[in-house]
């Protein structure tokens, strides 16, 4: 394959339009005419002698051809920027950038907190933290839109790579006032009667609840869903309510609002995994890398 052809535009204007899905919204995030890039994909598909997209009445979807063009230009860019910022970062960690993707309950305390940490050593590197939801995740990270991605656990990615995995048991969670709150661990059973403050059905710590109440027969006294962790957990601060969390994730907001993290025996509570992505075979620029060991050092003493 000719290393021109990869470098030229046309290979920039085929990522956005893999990223869009859209030729006409791709035309509008790189502010040229939809003719350009549609000019530029001919060319580039007549240049590698096969079609890089299917044309479809929702938009373009890559042919299996475009899916390893898009993979292989989309590592070759991350290889691009992680040699910039070698180069610039000679002299140390004087500069540099960490991209993070993770799911909601991260961004509560625990990647705050990690960045909060990391700076004061590192006071140059720059953090862009986008929270979305966990299939946005890997797609970022597979897209080169992100270098780590935080979520619990989901199905084999074959494009990521797990770099750490930590158990993290779902706690009720309450006001120290709370009844409930001096136990040092309960069963769904004692759960039951009290209002509960619940994530949406979409959210995977929804699906392992439900399933949890319903295998046991119990009933659950739903008093709010939201898909905000942080919602929730001003729900159970200002209300005689439970909601539920994996308690890394929010240690420092409980200690900080008067708030307790209860184990839950049952079995089902104990599924969950936290884990820490990138994306396979991708070299790290040395900032991504050396913030990435802070973060499993802090995940490990979480634990």
């Amino acid at each position: 394959m000719s290393a021109r052809i990869l470098q030229d535009t046309a290979i920039r204007y085929f990522l956005e339009v893999v990223r869009c899905g859209s030729i006409s919204e791709a035309a509008t995030r790189l502010n040229v005419t939809a003719s350009a890039i549609s000019r530029q994909i001919s060319g580039l598909e007549s240049a590698l002698d096969t079609v890089l997209f299917e044309r479809r009445s929702r938009g373009m979807e890559p042919s299996a051809a475009g899916e390893l063009l898009a993979a292989y230009a989309f590592r070759n860019q991350l290889e691009t920027e992680r040699v910039h910022n070698e180069i610039q970062a000679l002299n140390g960690l004087g500069r540099g950038e960490v991209r993070i993707a993770c799911t909601a309950g991260f961004a509560v305390d625990l990647v705050p907190r990690a960045i909060n940490q990391f700076r004061q050593q590192y006071p140059g590197i720059s953090f862009q933290l986008d929270v979305v939801i966990a299939r946005e995740v890997s797609r970022r990270l597979i897209e080169a839109e992100a270098d780590i991605g935080l979520t619990f656990s989901q199905a084999p990615e074959p494009h990521l790579n797990v770099e750490y995995r930590l158990n993290a048991p779902i706690m009720a969670i309450m006001h120290r006032e709370h009844p409930l709150a001096d136990k040092h661990s309960l069963m769904l059973s004692q759960l039951s009667g009290y209002p509960l403050g619940l994530p949406s059905r979409n959210i995977l710590m929804r699906t392992v609840l439900d399933a949890g109440f319903s295998r046991k027969g119990l009933p659950m006294n739903i008093a709010f869903t939201t898909s905000s962790i942080v919602a929730l957990l001003a729900f159970a601060q200002a209300q005689d309510c439970i909601v539920f969390s994996t308690e890394p994730l929010v240690r420092s907001y409980l200690a900080a609002n008067q708030m307790v993290a209860v184990p839950i025996k049952d079995r089902d509570m104990n599924s969950l995994n936290i884990e820490l992505h990138t994306l396979a075979g991708r070299n790290l620029p040395r900032a991504v890398a050396v913030f990435m060991e802070q973060l499993k050092t802090l995940l490990t003493e979480e634990q």
